[in-house]
């Protein structure tokens, strides 16, 4: 059995999982480690030297673990400055077959205009969802079928040239090559189509602690993403500020107001901080005002979203703490 190391970056930490690939391609976690990194903050390296220190001591511990020295890696990381463009490319046929060369042409010209105005910036994923011939939207490549006019749909995934270099390096100082940089919201969407094969058009919205991606998948295709930086953590800090309390008061506060008869918050929740007269409503005024904030800016009001709306299914919302949803549910 293949062993295959993934790596995902993280909010000031480091994500590890050791996979054991069998002859049929399936996967199985053999090994998993979460390692706090504060060299790394929404997903991007900040602090090499201390990131390096860390990737190395983490190695060493899974590398005896699992009685392996991993040479390369597979790297999964979501950050705000990550970009998805959407082209559409072209070429006349005039009456001959479609040929690989074709879909070659379109596909460099594509490449080509991106590289033209993302001069700073390395392609990560080029993905394809319609195929267009004589006007004719096709169910897969039409290769051998006569037309005039082929046109492909194209989304590119890319990422600015310093923050993958700081990437590379980090892994190249514990000798580590990396074979493949995935995008988180493209992992997350293949995820999501396996899990329901019979949804094709959907939202996905995935509120991290403090990042917030929306992803559009349109027959089975991630067409558009874009990550907004910000998220569930925007919650705790508007209360904490403005109720003057700790992020663990808030917890205890949160997670008992549905048995809460008087209307204001009980003394004994005060723990760390002075006691003051706190209505529930208040409180709850505060969540819902940041919750409604968050989904107004990522979907209700995101005008580059008009497009979609007649053509999307489902909303899906995800959250990377699983205790979110349950303590905030009535807001979202």
């Amino acid at each position: 059995m293949e062993e295959k190391l993934i790596i995902e970056l993280d909010d000031n930490k480091i994500k590890y999982g050791v996979f054991g690939i069998n002859e049929n391609n399936q996967y199985q976690l053999l090994s998993k480690k979460i390692s706090e990194n504060a060299g790394i903050k929404k997903g991007k390296v900040l602090d090499f030297e201390y990131s390096t220190k860390v990737i190395s001591k983490d190695l060493d511990e899974i590398e005896k673990e699992v009685n392996k020295v991993f040479r390369s890696i597979s790297v999964v990381l979501n950050q705000k400055d990550v970009f998805c463009t959407n082209l559409c490319g072209f070429k006349k046929l005039n009456g001959s077959k479609v040929e690989k060369r074709d879909l070659d042409y379109i596909l460099n010209e594509a490449k080509n205009s991106i590289s033209s105005n993302q001069k700073n910036n390395s392609i990560l994923h080029i993905l394809n969802s319609n195929f267009i011939l004589d006007k004719t939207k096709q169910e897969k490549i039409p290769l051998n079928i006569f037309g005039d006019h082929l046109s492909l749909h194209m989304t590119f995934v890319s990422i600015p040239d310093n923050n993958l270099k700081n990437i590379k390096e980090i892994f190249n100082k514990s000798d580590l090559k990396i074979d493949r940089i995935i995008s988180k919201p493209l992992a997350e969407n293949i995820n999501q189509l396996n899990v329901n094969k019979n949804q094709k058009n959907f939202v996905s919205i995935n509120f991290g602690n403090e990042l917030t991606t929306i992803s559009i998948c349109q027959n089975s295709s991630l067409v558009f993403f874009k990550t907004f930086p910000f998220g569930t953590n925007l919650i705790f800090s508007d209360i904490k500020q403005l109720c003057s309390i700790t992020k663990d008061e808030i917890e205890d506060i949160i997670e008992n107001l549905s048995d809460n008869k008087t209307g204001f918050i009980d003394r004994k929740f005060f723990k760390n901080s002075d006691f003051k007269r706190l209505s529930t409503n208040h409180f709850k005024d505060i969540i819902n005002a940041r919750v409604k904030e968050i989904l107004d800016y990522t979907f209700n009001n995101n005008k580059g979203l008009n497009y979609y709306y007649s053509r999307i299914g489902r909303i899906n919302l995800f959250f990377e703490d699983k205790n979110i949803h349950k303590k905030f549910k009535r807001c979202f």
